[in-house]
């Protein structure tokens, strides 16, 4: 960890939070005991500055450092992962007529519960697996919406005002291509190993 990420992270670990709150303490307390105010804050900087040093040397700075460091890390990921578990829910609610494009969506739905799935066992997250998930949902949405205006143009007798030539096919296209993303990504969270492989490995160690 580089020294700038050290302080950054050993600032936010509950050891340097602790060190500065003592600090703050003994500085107020210096002040309230009639101790000029830059004399009490130097008091103050020095408790917060040794217990640090102490901490460094003994290694419990570093550790506090880390475990703020992965308990961010740990809680940003989370996040994360409810986003793309609400995204996979809309797909998987999602009710469009039978053809290639319904097909695609419950493809797409099948592949980001296996990334999700694979996430959760590996405590990973995957941005382009994300991107690709919110992309699908985008592309449903675009197809959605072609099919109600041109279900709306039909019932009025209205022209194509904005023709969307092949819409299903492509449409099809670019969501198993996004099918294709979240599973490439699920296999490398999974360290780079099909099922075939994973399942190899475990009856290797057996």
């Amino acid at each position: 960890m580089l020294p700038k990420d050290y302080l950054k992270w050993y600032a936010r670990s509950p050891l340097g939070i602790g060190s500065g709150f003592a600090g703050l303490a003994a500085a107020l307390a210096g002040v309230a005991g009639g101790i000029p105010a830059g004399f009490a804050l130097l008091a103050g900087s020095a408790i917060v500055i040794s217990a640090g040093l102490v901490s460094l040397l003994v290694g419990a700075g570093p550790k506090s450092a880390i475990a703020a460091r992965e308990a961010a890390l740990g809680r940003d990921r989370a996040k994360k992962l409810s986003h793309a578990d609400a995204s996979r829910e809309k797909l998987a609610r999602i009710r469009i007529a039978e053809g290639p494009a319904a097909d695609a969506v419950r493809l797409v739905a099948l592949a980001a519960g296996e990334y999700l799935d694979a996430c959760r066992r590996e405590g990973k997250d995957d941005p382009l697996a994300d991107a690709a998930l919110d992309e699908a949902l985008d592309i449903v949405d675009i197809f959605q919406k072609e099919k109600d205006e041109a279900a709306t143009e039909k019932r009025f007798g209205l022209e194509d005002a904005d023709p969307f030539a092949d819409a299903e096919s492509r449409v099809a296209a670019a969501l198993r291509e996004k099918a294709g993303l979240l599973r490439e990504r699920r296999i490398q969270i999974d360290g780079g190993l099909p099922a075939s492989g994973r399942m190899s490995v475990r009856e290797e160690i057996e």
